[in-house]
């Protein structure tokens, strides 16, 4: 046998072996508790359920933690609908919304490891960027507000959805969040100083006046009568009287806020535009920098043990220290 054919003898019995180790049955290596880095994904949306959490953004990804977010797994979510979801509410441990782009609104009755879509506006793209529940389970209403004035409400947990007809004129202006207070009362918060409140789970509105005209990204209920609005160029509000008067709260700062929660404690944290987030100990009184830079917004905050929180944003979510 001479050496080409040697070499071509070696060369075939390597090709063969190779392809029987590759074809040949053998205990694979588990996957990875996550199927996603949580790092690396836009999250718009943190919520709770029961002891699990849930995160939205980009791209219609959903994750959950059972683990404090130490661990994430990538929801079950239909590939038709992947547009950006920027709001989850629970009403309980079990069932859930999921709210974005396109009139996408997602429902979830497994505690979000797995979700189908209920809603899908194919004429319009506008985005639905907030939804909020109010009212015990056998009557209760889901809302889900977005741009040019939409305002949804389903009275069947979720699976159907209608337009609200019972608000004052806004003339299309966009509705950036629905907050749930004390007592079924709601507050609306939208651009150009856009206010409304309703007393009675959303049966009459009353359109009210800010001292600044700009949008107005979100609110918190403190009390029934004691509420905070935080938006644009750093602007928080401060209301004693369910917001028939606003005082205005200096933060030292010109960036935007984007979402908010009161820990445990009853300290309230303010996140938003690069990196900022402010804490206040007199119940919004007055607020301190607990910390600001970089380029990533924060949108959302959760607590998940005494003074540690998850942030969700543009550069994903991640652990604070408050």
């Amino acid at each position: 046998m001479n050496v080409i054919r040697l070499a071509s003898l070696v060369m075939v019995i390597a090709v063969a072996a190779a392809a029987a180790y590759a074809f040949a049955p053998r205990q694979l290596p588990p996957f990875a508790a996550s199927t996603i880095r949580a790092d690396r994904l836009q999250i718009n949306s943190i919520a709770q359920a029961a002891s699990r959490l849930v995160a939205a953004g980009e791209a219609g990804n959903i994750l959950y933690s059972d683990d404090r977010g130490a661990h994430w797994r990538q929801a079950s979510v239909p590939e038709q609908a992947r547009s950006t979801l920027n709001q989850i509410v629970f009403t309980d441990a079990q069932h859930g919304i999921a709210v974005g782009h396109d009139g996408t609104i997602l429902k979830t009755d497994n505690g979000g490891t797995a979700w189908r879509r209920v809603r899908f506006d194919d004429q319009h793209s506008e985005p639905l960027l907030n939804a909020a529940a109010i009212g015990e389970r056998s009557g209760m209403k889901l809302y889900a507000v977005g741009s040019f004035g939409r305002f949804l409400v389903s009275r069947d947990g979720g699976e159907h959805w209608d337009d609200v007809a019972s608000l004052p004129k806004i003339d299309e202006a966009h509705l950036n969040a629905l907050v749930v207070g004390p007592g079924n009362r709601l507050m609306l918060t939208g651009e150009n100083g856009l206010l409304l409140r309703s007393p009675d789970g959303g049966v009459h509105w009353e359109r009210l006046s800010l001292p600044y005209k700009g949008s107005m990204f979100g609110a918190m209920a403190l009390s029934p009568d004691l509420w905070l609005a935080f938006g644009m160029r750093g602007n928080v509000l401060r209301s004693e009287d369910f917001g028939a008067s606003w005082e205005p709260v200096k933060t030292g700062l010109q960036t935007s806020f984007f979402g908010g929660t009161r820990l445990q404690d009853g300290r309230i944290v303010l996140v938003g535009q690069g990196g900022a987030m402010l804490v206040s100990d007199d119940l919004g009184k007055s607020f301190r920098i607990h910390r600001i830079g970089g380029m990533a917004t924060l949108t959302s905050i959760v607590e998940i043990s005494p003074g540690t929180a998850l942030v969700g944003g543009e550069a994903g979510i991640a652990l604070e220290r408050l």
